[in-house]
């Protein structure tokens, strides 16, 4: 009669005429090229999605006797991840500890996704203007590029959807307190973060998430070093 699919589980919930056979079902899905199982429904915990782990990752902290003791969560690094981690912990309950040694927000906001798509842009509007397609009745004119306002113009918008989209957001919440330098385990519970200010500080956690970011990977494909390449 119905069906609640969820992508991100690999799983749905039906809601079945009476009578109606486990297997026809099966085979009907894979009849269209797909391969489905039927869950234990007697099982009180089908998770299976990659929110869910999480959600139940986090939900196994050791709680003190009275049982309502906050998950503490150490987040190291500010980019868009550790950002979505940091608030989903949050929104969950916990209190998070958020380390950054650089510029909060991470690559994309400052120096890749936005500040290069927006050079993208203005290059675009100078093809434009040079380019144009109109020749009988809007000839084209070589563009004035002024490159020192334009670079002011890119680093304006850019601290604009830092403030808004990261600083901003950390600020305004209470269960995030974010610490400006470098972290390196201490044990299994425990980091040691060195400020930018000067000084350490031991932060506590329960659960860490490293979301510093990565580096491209070469493939071993003979020949590949002796050539020039693109990652």
């Amino acid at each position: 009669q119905s069906a609640v699919v969820s992508y991100a589980k690999g799983a749905a919930q039906l809601d079945l005429d009476p009578g109606t056979a486990s297997d026809a079902l099966t085979a009907v899905v894979a009849g269209l090229g797909y391969r489905a199982t039927l869950a234990d429904t007697s099982s009180t915990d089908n998770r299976t999605g990659l929110h869910d782990k999480v959600r139940g990752w986090m939900g196994t902290a050791d709680k003190g006797s009275d049982g309502e003791r906050q998950l503490h969560i150490a987040v190291i690094g500010s980019g868009g991840a550790a950002m979505a981690a940091a608030l989903k912990a949050v929104e969950q309950g916990a209190k998070v500890t958020l380390i950054e040694r650089g510029t909060i927000g991470g690559t994309c906001v400052n120096v890749g996704c936005v500040p290069s798509k927006i050079m993208i842009r203005a290059a675009h509007i100078a093809h434009l203007r040079r380019e144009s397609p109109f020749d009988g009745g809007m000839p084209p004119t070589p563009p004035t590029i002024l490159r020192e306002r334009l670079l002011a113009q890119q680093q304006a918008r850019v601290e604009e959807l830092r403030h808004a989209k990261y600083e901003g957001i950390l600020d305004g919440n209470s269960a995030i307190t974010v610490l400006h330098g470098e972290a390196r385990f201490k044990d299994d519970q425990s980091l040691i973060v060195s400020l930018n200010e000067g000084g350490e500080r031991v932060v506590m956690f329960d659960r860490c998430l490293v979301a510093t970011g990565a580096s491209p990977a070469m493939p071993p494909i003979p020949g590949l070093k002796e050539s020039p390449y693109w990652t």
